[in-house]
């Protein structure tokens, strides 16, 4: 029993500044792993009770993983907003952004004002990561303490140059090239005031990919074809999208790269990847989803409500919204589609307020559901838009939706002639 409790109990007295008994630790620890307390969590609660600090587990950005708590984490700041968000019916400002080391970059929150600015190198001891749409994010909570390094993270070597399906989340140091095809600025409330920012949709001869520039680069128009250096990647709702900042070195290239328009894939494919831009999927749908027909939203946030109550911002005035929620599948794959009032409405033939009409006479919900079953259940649909994984599964949610021609006889009719049969034989 002593050798199997000595290594956890030399781990709590490093953790402590003053000196406690081994035999008092030891007693402390058993009584705490009699009422089941995991064994992490009691060594945890005794360096509590000590008086003392757990030291934080080294990691680079790249090995953190969902769930990592007290570690220790070393970057540079790349971009950090300032945003008001609503925590149990309370208003709280948190700076949210982006780190970076050597290996990876990561998105983080800090739930308190570190006072950290663009270019800062910290080192954040007792920090832990959250799930933020199925990506870790580094938190730096209360008892986290946030050091500013005199150093800089410098990463040297040349990028080798990627195509922008080869991009992966969290990828730093990106050299790439594509041409500019939609281009808008917006406004963000940074720690320092509203800033300026680019985003947009670029495109190589392939893939389409958004990108989001922290700097007004005079070469990002539309129309123009860049070369990137020095960008890094983040996804964002599962798609990967490519960051610029002032550490970017963007180019003007005298070429033009087409981009063609995105041929159909199969769904077997873009499940395994962990998102995917503006591609098109053609399917049978097999089920339609609890969710679709008339649903209510929030009008500020604009989530799905249940009995006018919104999780953030409690009783609501809800909005009244359509959708359909639908599981397509091509014999290699399945996902759930998505398509909005418009795309609804054009595949269905009915409006909101056709589905509200269906809905009273019913005196039921459901009965809007049913009519969609009843249109789309066992049809061929392709659809256009984008993928991603999140906590609800795997889904598309379409631009564009359309009714693929019923292919079956044509396709039966071509094995029996292959077959040899001529449509005489009895």
């Amino acid at each position: 029993m002593e050798i199997e409790f000595a290594p956890h109990i030399e781990e709590i007295k490093r953790a402590l500044d003053n000196e406690i008994d081994d035999e008092r630790i030891r007693t402390d620890l058993v009584k705490l792993l009699e009422y089941r307390v995991p064994l992490a969590e009691a060594k945890r609660s005794l360096i509590r009770k000590y008086g003392g600090v757990e030291k934080s587990s080294v990691k680079k950005l790249l090995d953190i993983q969902i769930g990592d708590r007290n570690i220790e984490v070393t970057g540079l700041v790349l971009d950090i907003i300032k945003k008001t968000i609503t925590v149990k019916n309370n208003e709280k400002t948190v700076f949210s952004g982006i780190i970076r080391d050597e290996t990876s970059a990561r998105s983080f929150t800090a739930w308190e004002d570190f006072g950290l600015n663009i270019g800062d190198t910290i080192r954040v001891t007792q920090a832990y990561v959250r799930n933020w749409q199925e990506r870790p994010e580094v938190n730096f909570g209360g008892r986290s303490k946030v050091e500013k390094l005199p150093t800089q993270i410098v990463i040297k070597e040349e990028a080798q140059q990627k195509k922008l399906s080869e991009l992966r989340d969290g990828e730093i140091n990106i050299h790439s090239a594509f041409t500019v095809l939609k281009l808008e600025s917006r406004e963000i409330s940074t720690k320092d005031g509203s800033k300026e920012i680019l985003t947009g949709i670029g495109a190589d001869e392939a893939t389409k990919i958004p990108f989001t520039s922290w700097i007004l680069f005079p070469e990002l128009a539309i129309g123009n074809t860049i070369e990137v250096k020095n960008a890094y990647v983040r996804s964002f709702r599962g798609v990967p999208t490519l960051h610029m900042n002032e550490k970017s070195l963007v180019k003007k290239l005298d070429r033009i790269i087409q981009y063609k328009e995105p041929p159909k894939v199969m769904i077997g494919d873009i499940v395994e990847k962990e998102g995917a831009f503006d591609v098109v999927i053609e399917g049978n749908i097999l089920s339609i989803r609890p969710g679709s027909g008339l649903i209510a939203r929030c009008p500020q946030c604009n989530r799905v409500i249940q009995k006018s109550v919104c999780r953030v911002h409690g009783k609501m005035n809800e909005k009244i919204d359509m959708r359909i929620k639908a599981i397509i599948d091509d014999g290699t794959g399945a996902l759930t589609l998505v398509l909005d009032a418009g795309l609804t409405q054009e595949i269905c033939g009915f409006t909101i307020e056709d589905a509200t009409l269906i809905a009273r006479t019913a005196m039921s919900q459901g009965a809007v559901e049913e009519e969609i079953k009843k249109k789309l259940l066992g049809k061929m649909l392709g659809a256009r838009g984008n993928m991603s994984k999140g906590e609800f599964g795997i889904t598309l949610v379409a631009s564009k939706v359309w009714e693929s021609p019923d292919i079956t006889n044509k396709k039966s009719k071509e094995l029996l002639e292959r077959a040899g049969y001529n449509g005489k034989d009895r």
